[in-house]
């Protein structure tokens, strides 16, 4: 009668066996990324698609239809529904740049350094758990100031009645002729002044952001146009120059 409970323990004993060995934890999973899981957590508990600099960093503004970026190039953006939501854009950016097995050919830091930063910054990642990684042309800029350009209309131009503003940032070059200019403009070949009206009201062309040697400028609005251009230091320090040039970094062309 003794066999009855051992064939009945032995049943339970290997019932057990097989629940344990399917119920697995998920620490144990070898495809989870356990600190790339704390860090969504942690951005989602402190709302960091809600943060205005979030928002400013991906131009981000409310409409009448909700939230939508000003900038149209798909590039731009780590989430195919980057520029109408700001929370898919922060988690795809999270998921790219802090996996624990990515490597530096994985994505263009420079392309997202601004982004990159903040949020490497922002959410206190740790060198020790992820690789970290920089981008040396933006390093190497080292901005001291920065001057606010206003190149006047041209009379003979009515395209230019508005006149034209650009962003000069100075380094260590003691030549002013040698700093770079950054620009946005229209790209246009238009002849007819009919369509380049019509065009330039309405948001017809396509604008970029360029960045060029200051003589460059000049040539172009004071030797060719003959255009007065005046310049206006803007107060920013060091920290806040350097989020600009990396912001720049990031829409440039």
């Amino acid at each position: 009668m003794d066999r009855y409970p051992a064939r009945i323990f032995s049943l339970f004993l290997f019932l057990f066996l097989v629940v344990s060995a399917l119920v697995v934890p998920a620490s144990a999973d070898p495809g989870r990324d356990d600190y790339l899981e704390s860090l969504l957590a942690a951005a989602r508990q402190k709302n960091l698609h809600e943060d205005r600099y979030w928002h400013i960093l991906l131009h981000y503004e409310k409409g009448p239809l909700g939230i939508s970026s000003l900038i149209d190039d798909p590039d731009f953006f780590l989430s195919p529904k980057g520029k109408h939501d700001p929370r898919a854009e922060l988690e795809a950016a999270i998921n790219t740049f802090f996996r624990q097995d990515i490597k530096e050919d994985d994505f263009d830091v420079c392309q997202f350094i601004a982004r990159y930063t903040w949020l490497k910054e922002v959410l206190d990642v740790d060198a020790a758990r992820v690789p970290l990684f920089e981008c040396e042309a933006v390093n190497q800029v080292g901005p001291k100031s920065a001057t606010l350009i206003f190149p006047t209309y041209y009379m003979n131009n009515p395209a230019s009645m508005f006149g034209h503003t650009l962003i000069n940032i100075e380094t260590e070059y003691a030549s002013k002729l040698l700093t770079k200019s950054v620009n946005y403009s229209a790209f246009t070949q238009e002849t007819n002044g009919i369509l380049f009206a019509e065009k330039g009201l309405f948001g017809f062309y396509e604008g970029y952001y360029t960045v060029l040697p200051y003589y460059m400028k000049i040539q172009q609005y004071s030797d060719i146009s003959q255009r007065d251009i005046w310049e206006y230091r803007l107060n920013f320090t060091v920290p806040e120059l350097e989020r600009m040039v990396r912001h720049v970094r990031e829409l440039e062309n």
